[in-house]
């Protein structure tokens, strides 16, 4: 449980939170499903020429530490003349090498230069961005998260991290956004991730923009050959590759 200490005290449920996201030795295996809907307002649901930010984004993610790598799988919905499409999207960070596979026009970006804590955000969807697990992570270190005590989702109980992101990694400067990070009490395994665009509207709705994430697969594996090859961006056929360095 997450009341035990050797002193009778509450663990420390951030770094908990932290470790478990990226465990010594392992990949961590995430399935997340995301969308944005309107807090505060009179409905949730997104209307209008912003609608199509309430559409579902399921991804996939692959993660080690020490040193850090990752691999995002992810579906995007994007509108065009001929209705809502789904664009299937990679996007991978080792060794100071971040690679963008781009499915559809079967092109992989690949940069060079670049530290861990900037990578590209050229494919930012929503308020933690494209990878919100990396996001929270970064909050963690970086001490902006702290304990809040018990919480609910869904009828199932929680042990809830609060805070606020003052700007995101690449963007411009806004208003404080309340961040919530609702985790297992037991394994300290991600429930839930959310997110407030507190100053940001959207056309014809009333309320706050707000990022939801759930986790719906969190699995630990130990790292070898065969679990670091996932976590490299597998293209289909032969892509065009574009490349550049960070300042490129």
């Amino acid at each position: 449980m997450a009341t035990t200490a050797g002193d009778g005290g509450r663990l420390d449920m951030v770094a908990q939170a932290k470790a478990a996201l990226a465990p010594v030795g392992h990949v961590v295996h995430l399935v997340t499903t995301s969308h944005m809907e309107m807090r505060g307002g009179s409905r949730a649901a997104i209307v209008g020429p912003e609608a199509e930010a309430g559409e579902p984004r399921v991804a996939e993610r692959w993660s080690a530490s020490q040193p850090t790598r990752w691999r995002v799988a992810a579906t995007v919905p994007s509108v065009t003349a001929r209705g809502t499409i789904l664009e299937r999207v990679q996007r991978s960070y080792g060794h100071g090498t971040e690679e963008v596979y781009l499915q559809l026009l079967n092109v992989l970006d690949v940069r060079t230069g670049v530290s861990e804590d900037s990578t590209q955000a050229g494919l930012r969807e929503g308020p933690l961005g494209t990878d919100p697990v990396s996001r929270i992570r970064s909050m963690l270190e970086a001490g902006q998260l702290h304990d809040a005590g018990a919480g609910m989702v869904r009828g199932r109980a929680v042990e809830r991290l609060v805070g606020y992101e003052a700007s995101p990694p690449l963007g411009a400067p806004h208003s404080p956004w309340p961040i919530e990070y609702d985790v297992d009490p037991n394994t300290y395994a991600p429930v839930r991730f959310t997110a407030e665009e507190v100053g940001v509207s959207f056309r014809g709705n009333a309320g706050t923009p707000t990022e939801v994430v759930e986790v719906n697969t969190y699995e630990q594996v130990p790292l070898n050959a065969t679990t670091a090859a996932l976590l490299s961006i597998r293209p289909t056929g032969n892509p065009t590759v574009v490349g550049h360095d960070r300042e490129g």
